[in-house]
């Protein structure tokens, strides 16, 4: 099907949003969160409500499909499908009200839920329902799949908490979704469709009210096809903690909410305007207690006894996650509440006005392994669980976790039996799988290992899931809990409720949406749920040889693929993503990027397509940063600076290059030819006339001043002759511009007592690296790991250095770059460092600490770390490294180090001097930095930075001048005489 041309030419009369036709847009919309892949008619993103109605009801008009999409998370494959997409997420995110009288809040359905949940707080509030998405997800997929978390003990499901909704019907119309009083309801017919599905509405609620309460499973937490029970209303069980009176919230025998029809409809009744939703009292503490299990079938045992002391969550976590988590550097520093290596943990949460009464009620469940009173002591165990889906799917290997029986809920008592089973299925398919999530709730995220690259491995997807279809339902519970349906269990709903409420649910869909435009083939109209498979046996690519090595078992496919498309990327804090935290384009987003590369290698496009396609791919890999923000935060761990300096050589091959590429590229070549005439190189740079000429002839920003070189050296002063000896690797920004940071390293070392043996070449070829230059990049790794043997034969000497991201290169990067040297390069990975984090290792630091411990200094001071020093992970000696080891050095030295939360500055190296970037840059360090200088009245010297690019546009966004903390902690030590 394609998207007709008079539709195409009324659409484009009446939307002022963005209509994307390419096939480059509709690669990036033809995935979501789950294993499915179907390429949309198009992409369709609205700026106003009144192009969403527009769209919709031209779709009417000419029996175009629609689908509603906010984050694209979901796990069913219920926001992809041969549709126009309407993206709701980029600009319909407005919170339009927050009632703190009526603990109510309004939104429209591109807001964040945890946006709102940011906005709520000021009142003391928050949505109930906490999916661990919530960072991404948007509040109109949070109802759509009937979303709710750790807390729906508490809280229950979206529909509990949606009061009324401004929607589109299927024809275009506008409606209002809210309580409905019968007696009210008789007196008001029209012909309208919303009056057709009201008449609808009450004849299933008449003719199959006692099939509906037959056929239901006995879960409270089901999200499979309609919430028919609300309408009764009635459910066959509640939350244990469930915090209203009655439940479902409306027990009135008169009324019901029509609106709580949305909660779990996946698009497929109406689209949502604006939702208006109840908020909850934010507990005024908590606590969380851990406690340990030899089996992950123990720990579900225990959950009934658990419930009996009345948390508010029992979340489940097993080894599997715990292992991987700790593999992640993110992860696995915030892993320091976890002892030994059990089988399987419960975190139980407790919560109240009391925290000594929370203390007591943890302490009466049993052997508890950790308690975590703080909120960052809670935070970094809540992270672990939340990331547990992205986690499970981090090993380099083409067996991978897949999502298809990972919403399941059954009654609690009897979880403990469903595990044992589960256990027996998966064994019997010779996998394993994770098993972890919302034990308190009996709902488990349970993903089977499996390839599905081979044919045993697709059927052994149908044979699983058929399975535990049956086991599930045996046990009275459902396939789908908070996930909605989709692809994944559509299939399975008539099986789940029998044929009788099925009908009930068609009618509903017929009766909302008569040409059946909205998501079709979706829920009970679903797919084979082994079909549409991102990969299936008939998976094919074909790649270029890379020049760089990937540590993958399927080379730089895999490494591509790697990618799950859970969006995690597409979160507003850390430092991942800033290229699509500043634009909103997914396109800029980790898995925007990964799509289109493996959309690339795909090659199932006609040639012109396939072309269009390879340069929607530089577009958007020229705009990532390279911040390496996706290896620590992705919990996938992508590592997108990699592919995009892979691509970026493979690409310049047959394009031709910017010359700002070669500046840059070579800035230390041409550093040292300019560094020698700085005065006349200086001056010259400075005339007017000059830098326009550079700016127009390179491609570089006029709106930057250039970099000033030096006119002195750094210099290691009187020579000292110990046995303690280090090697030093230089950068260009400390040699030739900044040396007061690369003098303030020497006096440290020096007053430590080391001999500095210098490296005679400049840098590690990061900047090389950076602009895709890799063989030149190999090249110069070659000279410097031969001038590293020169100067140390027997491989002993640590090689320490002031800026990021030569150090790290030379510790991660060489050995994509010289796989045949692994050993080599493994020893001198464990030796590589920053200044910061070597002195913290050396004995004598208590003395150099002591040489300072007298002189004045100013208290309190800001730091803002370099994008790579945040993503470097926890060292093997357990030591602090990256920014962790920049703070404790500080401290040492008597500062008190506020960690600004600024993620990246926008700079990225040299990133920020492309007149094509400058823009971009710039709106990156608005995002965070340059706004929190701002508030906190920073003034200079009372902000440090490790990055010479971060220093620069601090200076030239902020106005501020930032030190790199060797040159603060030389300068105090100085002061002291």
């Amino acid at each position: 099907m394609t998207l007709s041309p008079d539709f195409l030419h009324e659409l484009k009369k009446r939307f002022t949003g963005d209509l994307r036709l390419d096939s480059a847009s509709r690669t990036l919309y033809s995935t979501d969160a789950s294993i499915y892949q179907i390429e949309p008619l198009g992409v369709a993103i609205p700026k106003t409500q009144d192009d969403l109605q527009a769209a919709v009801e031209l779709a009417a008009k000419y029996a175009i499909p629609i689908l509603p999409r906010g984050a694209g998370s979901s796990l069913g494959g219920q926001a992809i499908g041969e549709a126009l997409i309407l993206d709701c997420s980029r600009h319909l995110d407005s919170i339009l009200e927050i009632d703190p009288d009526s603990q109510t809040a309004t939104v429209e359905p591109g807001v964040v839920l945890s946006t709102l949940n940011a906005a709520s707080a000021k009142f003391g509030l928050t949505f109930g329902p906490d999916p661990a998405s919530a960072e991404r997800a948007t509040m109109g997929g949070v109802i759509g799949n009937n979303a709710t978390g750790a807390h729906s003990i508490l809280y229950g499901m979206s529909a509990d908490h949606l009061v009324s909704a401004d929607v589109i019907m299927a024809d275009g119309s506008l409606a209002v979704w809210n309580k409905i009083v019968l007696e009210e309801r008789g007196k008001k017919k029209d012909d309208s469709l919303l009056s057709s599905f009201l008449s609808t509405v009450l004849d299933v609620r008449e003719k199959y009210s006692e099939a509906i309460k037959q056929n239901f499973p006995k879960t409270w937490r089901n999200s499979a096809g309609y919430r028919l029970n609300y309408l009764l209303p009635w459910s066959p069980s509640s939350p244990p903690q469930w915090v209203g009176d009655s439940y479902p919230a409306n027990l009135q025998p008169s009324t019901f909410n029509l609106a709580t029809l949305l909660a779990g409809s996946e698009g497929t009744l109406a689209v949502m305007r604006r939702a208006k939703v109840n908020l909850v009292r934010k507990p005024r503490h908590t606590i969380l207690g851990v406690l340990a299990y030899q089996s992950i079938v123990d720990a579900c045992d225990d959950v009934p006894r658990l419930l009996e002391f009345k948390p508010s969550a029992i979340e489940l976590i097993p080894q599997m996650i715990i292992q991987l988590a700790r593999g992640v550097p993110s992860f696995a520093r915030q892993m320091g509440w976890m002892t030994g290596d059990p089988a399987a943990v419960l975190v139980i949460e407790f919560s109240g006005d009391q925290p000594s009464a929370l203390k007591e009620a943890v302490r009466r469940v049993g052997n508890v392994m950790t308690i975590a009173e703080s909120p960052e002591e809670q935070a970094r165990v809540w992270n672990i669980r939340k990331m547990g889906l992205g986690i499970l799917d981090s090993r380099p290997q083409a067996a991978r976790p897949a999502a298809f029986i990972e919403d399941c809920a059954i009654p609690v008592e009897r979880l403990g039996e469903f595990v044992r089973e589960i256990e027996r299925i998966l064994r019997e398919h010779h996998t394993e799988g994770g098993i972890y999530a919302h034990a308190s709730g009996g709902c488990l995220h349970i993903r089977p290992i499996l390839n599905l690259y081979r044919g045993e491995g697709v059927r052994a997807l149908r044979s699983i899931g058929e399975q535990v279809l049956h086991l599930a339902l045996s046990l009275g519970g459902s396939m789908s809990s908070e996930h909605g349906d989709g692809i994944a269990t559509g299939e399975w709903i008539e099986k789940t409720y029998g044929t009788e409420v099925t009908e009930a649910m068609r009618a509903l869909k017929r009766a909302a949406d008569p040409q059946n435009i909205l998501n079709p083939k979706k829920m009970f109209d679903a797919p084979p749920m082994d079909t549409n498979l991102r990969y299936g046996e008939n998976y094919q690519t074909k790649t270029w040889v890379p020049s760089l090595h990937f540590n993958h078992e399927r080379g730089l496919a895999g490494a591509i693929e790697h990618c799950n498309g859970q969006g995690v990327c597409r979160k507003h804090n850390g430092v991942m993503c800033p290229s699509f935290q500043a634009t909103r384009d997914e396109a800029n987003s980790t898995r925007g990027r990964a799509n289109l590369l493996r959309g690339l290698i795909t090659n199932r496009h006609l040639p012109s397509a396939q072309e269009e396609l390879e340069q929607a791919t530089y577009h958007a890999l020229d705009l990532c940063l390279a911040c390496k923000g996706c290896t620590s935060e992705c919990p996938s761990g992508v590592d997108m600076p990699k592919l995009k300096y892979e691509f970026m050589n493979e690409y310049y091959k047959t394009h031709r290059r910017h010359l700002r590429d070669y500046l840059f590229g070579y800035f230390h070549v041409v550093s040292k030819w300019l560094a020698p005439i700085a005065p006349l190189a200086n001056a010259f740079m400075k005339m007017g006339w000059s830098q326009k000429l550079i700016a127009r002839v390179t491609g570089i920003t006029e709106k930057r001043p250039f970099p000033t070189y030096a006119s002195r050296k750094p210099r290691l002063q009187s020579e000292i002759h110990s046995k303690k000896q280090v090697i030093f690797l230089s950068d260009v920004f400390s040699r030739y511009l900044e040396p007061e940071v690369e003098q303030a390293a020497f006096d440290l070392l020096r007053a430590a007592g080391y001999e500095v043996k210098m490296l005679p070449i400049v840098g590690s070829g990061a900047s090389l690296l950076s602009k895709g230059f890799v063989d030149a990049a190999r090249k110069h790794a070659e000279k410097v790991l031969s001038e590293i043997r020169a100067l140390d034969p027997d491989s002993t000497l640590s090689v320490v250095g002031c800026e990021p991201p030569e150090v790290y290169c030379l510790k991660h990067e060489y050995s994509a770059l010289l796989p045949n040297r692994r050993a080599e390069l493994e020893s001198i990975s464990k030796r590589a460092w920053l200044v910061d984090e070597f002195l913290l290792r050396d004995e004598n630091l208590e003395r150099l600490q002591q040489a300072g411990e007298n002189a004045p200094h100013n208290d309190i001071i800001n730091f803002h770390p370099h994008c790579h020093q945040r993503a470097e992970g926890p060292s093997e000696d357990g030591l602090p490294s990256g920014t962790v080891a920049t703070m404790e050095l500080l401290r040492r030295f008597g500062f008190q180090v506020n960690l600004l939360d600024t993620g990246c500055c926008g700079m990225a190296g040299t990133f920020g001097y492309d007149a094509d970037h400058y823009e971009l840059s710039m709106q990156v360090g608005e995002l965070k930095l340059f706004p929190k200088i701002r508030e906190l009245g920073i003034r200079n010297g009372e902000i440090v930075s490790s990055g010479s690019a971060c220093r620069l546009q601090i200076k030239q966004g902020a106005g501020k001048t930032a030190e790199h903390p060797l040159v603060v902690i030389a300068r105090h030590i100085a002061s002291n005489g």
